[in-house]
């Protein structure tokens, strides 16, 4: 029988293999990159160590990116304008899935990352373990200790904020080293272009009921520009996805809540109108419209809510 050249995603494990033996999964390495063509090459190469394709997806680079990413090896994606970190992220791990990985592992194109912890992020999936596998600076000390004091303080809070929607306990809710299944990239819904991708991801993973596990990986900061993006404004695009994933998963929550808070005040001004009318025999115009207006609108809300909730419950079982 005629022997296929096929490489696996770990490098230890190349091999030549025949249509008799079982088939390894096909690995895909996916790097958004934006300005980034100091570092990019190194990434790239050190990527295509263990990767059968590495693709960088260039989000409208004006320092020549794309050419040095190219001249590295990678096979590239060029964005003619900055659509954004999810965008370049969802650009690229389709085009990995549609041709034909098994696998995709993306990382930073900064040098943050070392792409020699490819396998340790791969392996759980290898191992059938997991479908999303979550590379994080916070379960080593080591790597803890790195990350700048206000970047530590600012993940905390995206953190929180994730996990009180998804429930999972993740430890690095915005990290950008990843590995994800075939399989669930196609059930999954990423439709965030900004930074609230890297949570977005998780909320998705949650509702669709994907094994997430996390690995501990190194983390570089020092004499890197490790960030594009101011970190108050990557916090406020990470808030208003989970905000909007909120909206659209759990509409109960979304106008439930705000219904509450409204009919409340409603109930309040009421409760104040009449006790004014019962002291003055007069009713107060403001506050008896307020109440009234509050009241019904937040009543709305709240069935707006079940009505939203119910379809979102039929959704997310179809």
């Amino acid at each position: 029988m005629e022997n296929t050249k096929e490489v696996v995603s770990f490098g230890e494990l190349r091999a030549v293999t025949d249509d008799t033996k079982p088939k390894v999964p096909r690995l895909a390495v996916v790097i958004p990159a934006y300005n980034e063509a100091k570092t990019i090459a190194e990434v790239v190469k050190g990527a295509a160590k263990y990767a059968e394709e590495v693709i960088v997806v260039d989000d409208g680079s004006t320092d020549g990116t794309a050419f040095v990413a190219k001249a590295a090896g990678a096979y590239v994606i060029r964005h003619p304008t900055n659509r954004g970190y999810g965008a370049a992220l969802g650009v690229g791990i389709t085009t990995a899935a549609m041709n034909g990985a098994d696998v995709i592992a993306y990382l930073d194109a900064d040098g943050q990352h070392d792409p020699d912890d490819i396998p340790k992020v791969v392996a759980p999936i290898l191992r059938k373990d997991a479908d999303l596998v979550i590379g994080s600076r916070f379960l080593k000390k080591e790597s803890k200790e790195k990350i700048p004091k206000y970047r530590t303080v600012g993940q905390k809070a995206l953190n929180l904020a994730t996990n009180v929607t998804s429930e999972n306990g993740i430890s690095d809710s915005q990290s950008g080293f990843r590995c994800i299944t075939r399989e669930a990239v196609y059930k999954m819904d990423l439709k965030d272009d900004g930074m609230g991708f890297s949570s977005r991801m998780i909320l998705e993973a949650n509702r669709l009921g994907l094994r997430i596990v996390e690995v501990p990986i190194e983390v570089r900061y020092e004499g890197l520009e490790t960030s594009t993006i101011k970190p108050m404004r990557h916090g406020t695009q990470v808030l208003a996805s989970i905000i909007r994933a909120v909206r659209d998963d759990h509409p109960l929550l979304y106008f439930g809540v705000g219904g509450l808070i409204i009919t409340l005040i409603g109930v309040i001004a009421g409760l104040y109108s009449i006790s004014q009318f019962i002291a003055m025999k007069a009713l107060p115009f403001l506050p008896s419209l307020i109440g009234v207006l509050f009241f019904f609108l937040g009543l709305i809300s709240i069935f707006a809510g079940i009505i939203l909730n119910s379809l979102a419950i039929r959704r997310n079982y179809t």
